[in-house]
């Protein structure tokens, strides 16, 4: 969905702006619509949306927030989102990217739709391929005004969600129970390894999501690779840090005991 929105922005020129770091996809997309990425950095690993605001231009089309942060887990609340949007001019769409959004307890973090309700220029995005356990199969959908979803259907192919597809994702709206049951495991699991993790010394921001940002600048490859040498996989991302997905308690015990053996340099 995230490509066919690009896509729909059409116009020679266009700028996209984006947090980062924020989802990996972004550049890779913008790149491909041929719009041209406004990277805004990070502050305390959230969205800057003040310095977001500044950077739109005329030229500026399109703005991602990813609430929660992917692969930070950082939140916008919903008064500095107001604010934001009150900036934005009316020819400029906001995505609000919630992939994540199951898994936030935070009371002050807002319900995109919510905000789309008054606001035609705001998109929300959600996926069945998080909480409700579907990645391999890639569905998704997208609610936005009618010109909005207009523009974005001329730019779909034909079949991308096939029909196993759809049943399964159906299928998953009317087992909400058990989605919930689940998605309370894993918060739970969540904010124990994020305390575990504070508690050895580690720098983790807080997080919505079902992950936990590891701040290990450039000792991020060599924690990845010992994670590996343990059988545990983690996210790395450069020399900024690594993602680390929240599993069963015995798999978040194992990196656990990996993060508490591991000889830090500083």
């Amino acid at each position: 969905m995230t490509q066919q929105l690009l896509e729909a922005v059409g116009e020679p020129g266009a700028e996209v702006i984006y947090a980062w770091r924020s989802f990996e996809a972004y550049p890779l997309l913008v790149d491909l619509s041929g719009a041209t990425s406004v990277r805004v950095p990070l502050r305390d690993h959230a969205h800057d949306l003040a310095a977001m605001a500044g950077a739109i231009t005329e030229r500026t089309r399109m703005i991602f927030v990813c609430n929660p942060n992917n692969p930070t887990g950082t939140v916008v609340r919903g008064a500095e989102l107001e604010r934001f949007l009150d900036r934005v001019p009316a020819d400029c769409l906001v995505v609000l990217d919630e992939a994540y959004r199951e898994y936030v307890r935070d009371r002050d973090v807002p319900d995109g739709i919510s905000c789309y309700g008054d606001r035609p220029n705001v998109a929300v995005l959600r996926t069945f391929s998080k909480a409700y356990g579907l990645a391999g199969l890639r569905v998704g959908f997208m609610v936005a005004d009618e010109r909005v979803a207009a523009a974005v259907r001329k730019t779909m192919l034909a079949f991308t969600v096939n029909a196993i597809a759809q049943a399964a994702a159906v299928a998953s709206l009317a087992a909400e129970d058990e989605l919930l049951e689940r998605v309370d495991v894993v918060v739970k699991e969540r904010d124990r390894v994020r305390d575990e993790l504070l508690g050895q010394g580690w720098r983790v921001p807080p997080t919505e999501a079902n992950f936990v940002w590891l701040q290990l600048g450039d000792e991020t490859a060599d924690f990845a690779a010992a994670c590996e040498r343990d059988g545990i996989s983690v996210r790395p991302f450069g020399a900024e840090g690594a993602r680390i997905s929240i599993g069963d308690r015995e798999a978040n015990d194992a990196l656990l005991a990996v993060a508490k053996t591991y000889p830090r340099r500083h």
